[in-house]
Order: structure tokens, then sequence, then C-alpha cells
């Protein structure tokens, strides 16, 4: 992988410092040259909604590729929210003792969809953080028999803590429950195997790891549930010929996760094309690969110039970093003065690292957090 061929990619990293990617990614030249053609089109009646659609199934296709799924196992949803909410609503009333398991610091859209299942007879049980992550064993001691779903996020969208995916997937295995998996912080950053972790649904966003923009997301099905979900929001898309599906009166639903697709947004599907076309380009295991070295670069880094920041077990890493500073606004005002970008969450600095960044920026970052 040649650092100067990402590089010409992203030329909007000329002169700033980016670990902001767990907010939104930077733009790509070939997504931003997507939405450009697409608004030049759009703004002269010559745009081409079948050539978005067609877009919008080759993202499908690649994204599954990330994962370990097939296409079929997909459905394209505008955020990880709308997904919560597709599942959440296929689970029945509650019978006595069914109960929800989520981490009390889940991010809202992995966290709120299921707090509403209370309306529904559901006890939702939240689990406190300990020492600021929630582990499988904390999660194992929440469930139980009446367990219907067990809902977590792949990486912490504050603390960068990467969960045991396969450990909780049993746990939810053994009370015959779902599980449900945020992968916003982890798709396109650290390596995901929905087969080989035992995952039901797996939702996510473009915008941040995957290079895309803000509008289009997937929702991973596994095969053999997707023939008892109803959709929430069909549309001409959930059919198993959308083409032929405009008008009523029927509708044959498609056997795959199409079935619950939401409306395509044109725009952000033609930019996902672009962008995931990018990461096939060079490899996902590559990009995967390069992520892992930055992060650890940037914890060493951290570590020479005596910053302390949230630590974790090998297995437990991601591309997040959590610095806890004693003056966030004051750190935050240097780094600005550099041009460097990160973001402020729960009182820490968060710096995420993306394939695209390189190893002098977070030398640069972590002397100027440490007020050099």
């Amino acid at each position: 992988m040649d650092v100067s061929d990402i590089r010409g990619l992203f030329p909007g990293l000329k002169d700033t410092i980016y670990l902001n990617t767990a907010t939104m990614c930077v733009g790509c030249a070939p997504a931003r040259e997507a939405y450009e053609l697409a608004v030049e089109r759009w703004s002269t009646g010559r745009f081409d909604w079948m050539e978005a659609e067609q877009a919008g199934e080759e993202a499908r296709g690649m994204f599954a590729e990330i994962i370990g799924a097939a296409a079929a196992d997909i459905a394209i949803v505008p955020a990880v929210s709308t997904a919560a909410g597709i599942v959440a609503a296929n689970l029945p009333p509650a019978r006595s003792g069914e109960n929800i398991v989520v981490a009390e610091n889940e991010f809202a859209s992995n966290y709120y969809p299921w707090l509403l299942l209370r309306e529904r007879g559901y006890d939702v049980r939240a689990v406190a953080p300990e020492r600021d992550v929630v582990p499988a064993e904390a999660l194992s001691r929440a469930a139980d028999g009446g367990t219907r779903l067990i809902a977590v996020s792949a990486v912490h969208p504050v603390t960068g803590f990467r969960a045991d995916l396969a450990s909780i997937s049993r746990i939810a295995a053994g009370s015959g429950a779902w599980f449900f998996v945020d992968a916003c912080q982890a798709a396109g950053a650290v390596p995901l195997d929905v087969k080989r972790d035992g995952v039901d649904f797996l939702a996510t966003a473009s915008h941040k790891f995957l290079l895309g923009s803000r509008g289009m997301g997937y929702l991973y099905v596994r095969p053999g549930l997707i023939g008892g979900l109803q959709p929430v929001l069909p549309g001409w898309k959930a059919a198993r010929l959308p083409l032929e599906s405009f008008l009523g009166p029927d509708m044959d639903l498609s056997p795959t996760a199409s079935k619950l697709d939401a409306s395509l947004a044109w725009f952000p599907a033609l930019a996902d094309q672009a962008a995931l076309a990018v990461l096939r380009r060079f490899g996902i295991g590559a990009v995967l690969e390069r992520n892992a070295r930055l992060a650890l670069h940037l914890r060493n880094a951290l570590e020479a110039e005596g910053v302390d920041f949230l630590s974790f077990p090998e297995r437990h890493r991601s591309t997040i970093i959590s610095v806890p500073v004693d003056d966030p606004d004051a750190v935050m005002a240097r780094l600005r003065h550099a041009n460097a970008v990160v973001s402020v969450r729960a009182g820490r600095i968060r710096l995420a690292t993306h394939f695209y960044n390189l190893e002098e920026e977070l030398d640069r970052v972590a002397e100027l957090i440490a007020g050099r």
C-alpha cells in the first residue's frame, strides 16, 4: 500500500491533521466527484436515478464483503437508529420476565430504540459500566432465560473499547436472544466477521470509517432470521421485483434482507459506491492492518510524551483513543491553532486514526496534547 496513493485521494488533508473520523470521515476525491456530477446532472434535468439505484446495489455488495456476508443479507438504511427501530419493531409484546440487555453508556441510536420497548412490557436492563467499559461478563450477569435481545457497540464511540463479539454472541445464544451490534465505529476500522462472531444483526452508517456520507447505512441480518421479519418502512424497494412494484394492489416481498430497505438516498448512494471502491482498491485487509499500526503508533507517541489515555488489552483496542485532560478547552485551542481536528467526548479528547493519517501527524498531536 503506497501512502502517497492514499493521500492523493484526500487532497483536503494537505494542510490538516484529521483525527476525527469517529465523528465523520474526510471526503475522498472519488466521492466528492460523484456528488458534484450528481448535482450537475440534477440541476440540468439529466439525473439518472436508475444509475443511482445501481450504485446502491454495488455499495450493498461491497459492504457485505467488508463484514464477511453476502449482499442478500444486507438491507440499506439511512442510520443505525433506523436499523435498531426495525429490529425492535419485530419483537412481539413481552411475556412475563422477558427482557432486553444493553449497556447503560451506549450511544443513543443503540439505546433509545430498546428503551422504548418498556412500553411493550420488556424489562430493559441497562448495565452500568465498570471502569468506563461494559465487558461481556457484565452482560452475562444481566442476561437470563428471559432475555430476548442483547445490544452492544462493536467499538464504543467514546472510550474506543472493542467488544468481544464472539463471547457476547455465545451469551445471547445461551439465552435464546437476538444479538444486535452497532458497528459505526468498527466497520472499515477494525476486522469484522459476522459469521465467525455469530452476529444476528449488525448496523452501521457510512459516514465514518467507510468513507461515505451522511444518509447511507447498512443492516446485516443473519439469513435464518430474514424470513420471519416484517418491513417497518416498506416501499417499492421491499418487493421481490422492485421495478414492477410501483403500484398496488399486491406486494410480493423480497426473500432477501432488501425487504427491509428504506427508500434509497440517491446522492449518498453514488458517493458510497465511489468511497467503498476506494477501500476495495487498497484491499480491506491492508486498510485494517494499516489502521492497527497507526493506532499503535499513536499510543506509543502519547506514552513517549507522558500523556495518559484509556488503555485496554490488545484484543479490546480500536482506532479510537480517549485522552483525559485537565483543561479540554485549552488543549482543543492548541490543536485548532495547529490545524489539527479532533473531538471532545465525555470531557476527554477523542482521537481517531484512519488509514489516511501519517505517523508524523500522530507524533505532532501527541506533542500538542502534552503542551509542546
